[in-house]
């Protein structure tokens, strides 16, 4: 019912070339993801962004200042997407904070206990977490807050919450094209380590797995700007 409110929504705004969009997609598309992770049993040294942050976890509250009423106007399908996630039930999201306590970035961290509503939320969309294993999804930075270099200095500190879950690592899933989020987890101490293939064709969708072929590992490595040695696999 929400996702039929949501669609129903985009229709009185005018937002129909969102639907239409999503309808191609699903028609027939495909689509590569790196997993990424990181091994929190490894020291690393936290970005900082450049203005002082903190992280705690998320509050009713914290919502409007992510969410505003401008982004949802300018991306309706993005806020649809984080909406949907804060309204799941899934547990452990965070916020970055600025000095006034203003949430500038948002992402939930989930571990293997949130597996049956991860799978059903996200439609299979993740592997099943192992025990030792936390799921970063949901990234979103408030566009006012663009600039700042947040996110990986937010998304790190937000991976360490997983030590105190007592787990060892923290995984995380990009498009292979969106080369500013795939710095951003570069800086944040997350490495690829597998591909996740994603196809639609007549509206259903299948999702699989398989290791990294040279030659997109070689891309990435141009696209962050590091040798084959600095890569290291966690």
């Amino acid at each position: 019912m929400k996702k039929i409110s949501g669609i129903l929504r985009l229709i009185r705004e005018g937002k129909s070339s969102v639907i239409f969009a999503e309808i191609k997609k699903r028609f027939k598309s495909e689509s590569i993801c790196f997993g990424l992770r990181r091994d929190m049993m490894k020291p690393f040294k936290n970005p900082d962004a450049k203005i002082p942050i903190s992280v705690r976890k998320i509050e009713a509250r914290d919502t409007s200042h992510i969410l505003d009423e401008e982004f949802q106007k300018d991306d309706p399908r993005q806020a649809e997407y984080q909406q949907a996630i804060i309204d799941s039930g899934l547990k452990t999201g965070y916020v970055a904070v600025d000095e006034h306590d203003t949430a500038a970035y948002m992402q939930y961290l989930m571990g293997a206990e949130q597996n049956d509503l991860i799978q059903s939320h996200f439609n299979g969309t993740f592997p099943v977490l192992k025990n030792d294993e936390g799921l970063l999804e949901a990234a979103f930075m408030n566009p006012k807050f663009r600039g700042q270099r947040i996110m990986p200095a937010a998304m790190a500190r937000i991976a360490e919450q997983a030590s105190d879950l007592g787990l060892r690592w923290t995984i995380t899933f990009v498009d292979v094209t969106n080369i500013p989020s795939l710095k951003g987890c570069h800086r944040a101490g997350f490495s690829p380590y597998i591909v996740r293939l994603d196809k639609w064709f007549l509206f259903k969708r299948t999702v699989s797995y398989k290791p990294i072929e040279s030659t997109l590992l070689v891309e990435y490595e141009q696209n962050m700007g590091i040798s084959p040695a600095e890569t290291v696999f966690a």
